[in-house]
């Protein structure tokens, strides 16, 4: 059995089922923060499909990667740690090479993993690429918390449900693989997938007809709490958008999000972006700045009394 025990480490995995809400941009303005708040904080880039955080923290090119790593050319992912101009954060730079991605099979994604829980760091903070593939998701999971950031477009909200739903039928399939329950799992996560039923109509329906797995399975749904982060807002209608989406999450997934964070649509962020000058760094009054140094000093106070407790991919 897996004891609750206190945790000094945070990890958090940023990520969204669409481009352009800007993801990375928040992921590394959070791990600057961070670092200067802890001294000890480290950044992965795990967006195997195109990894950029080297740029946007004015880390050069070239030297040890995760493709490296992959590729057991170094045994350990804190050996491929790069110092960056910014106190207290180092990177873990995705690889320039796309081919060891679709080679990341079950065990060098447990391998990673298992090491990324390892690193020695008070704070960890995963750029993930967007979509649903497994590995995604899997890293998303990781985090305690994933945070799901999207932004006021239709299409970004739409996608940010979609990556929610992906999250809980992963999670639903770690439990049926481990337990070996696929004929109770899968109708669900069919059902979850085809739409023909809601997550908590589903698992209500199971917990009714399995008195062992069904509650099990429930609640390892309920475990699973990620952090929202709406971006761009531009009015006042964009700012109560955060506060539905938990809503809709809460009703129809069963999963329970925490809302972090509405940041303001700041076009320096692009002019920032294009100079290579950190934005929380150049503009540390604006809105912007302001929110993502509330949120890090929220995360900062839970991972200072965090407890960990089992997941999805304790069972992985």
């Amino acid at each position: 059995m897996i004891q609750e025990k206190a945790s000094q480490k945070t990890i958090c995995a940023v990520g969204g089922g669409k481009g352009g809400t800007g993801k990375s941009f928040l992921a590394a303005s959070l791990a600057i923060e961070l670092g200067s708040r802890c001294g000890d904080a480290v950044i992965i880039d795990a967006d195997f499909g195109g990894p950029n955080l080297h740029t946007l923290l004015a880390v050069r090119s070239g030297g040890r990667d995760l493709g490296g790593f992959f590729r057991n050319d170094v045994p350990r992912l804190e050996d491929i740690l790069l110092e960056t101009p910014h106190a207290g954060l180092k990177l873990i730079k995705g690889s320039e090479s796309s081919l060891f991605a679709a080679n990341l099979n079950h065990l060098k994604k447990l391998k990673l993993i298992r090491q990324i829980r390892n690193l020695p760091a008070k704070r960890v903070i995963i750029d993930l690429g967007t979509g649903s593939a497994y590995n995604t998701l899997d890293l998303f999971v990781l985090g305690r918390p994933g945070i799901l950031i999207i932004t006021p477009e239709p299409t970004a909200v739409e996608n940010g449900y979609y990556f929610l739903k992906s999250c809980a039928v992963r999670i639903l399939k770690l439990y049926g693989q481990f337990y070996k329950i696929p004929h109770l799992v899968d109708p669900l996560a069919a059902d979850l997938e085809n739409g023909s039923l809601t997550l908590r109509g589903s698992l209500e329906r199971l917990v009714s007809l399995d008195a062992r797995y069904g509650p099990m399975l429930f609640s390892a749904l309920m475990n699973f709490r990620p952090g929202l982060v709406v971006n761009k807002i531009t009015n006042e209608k964009d700012v109560f958008l955060g506060a539905s989406v938990v809503d809709v999450a809460r009703k129809y997934f069963l999963i329970e999000l925490d809302l972090l964070a509405t940041i303001p649509y700041d076009e320096r962020v692009h002019l920032s972006l294009k100079k290579f000058v950190p934005f929380i760094r150049e503009y540390p009054d604006s809105p912007v700045s302001q929110a993502i140094k509330k949120m890090a000093e929220q995360l900062t106070a839970a991972g200072q009394n965090q407890v960990e407790r089992p997941d999805a991919l304790s069972v992985a």
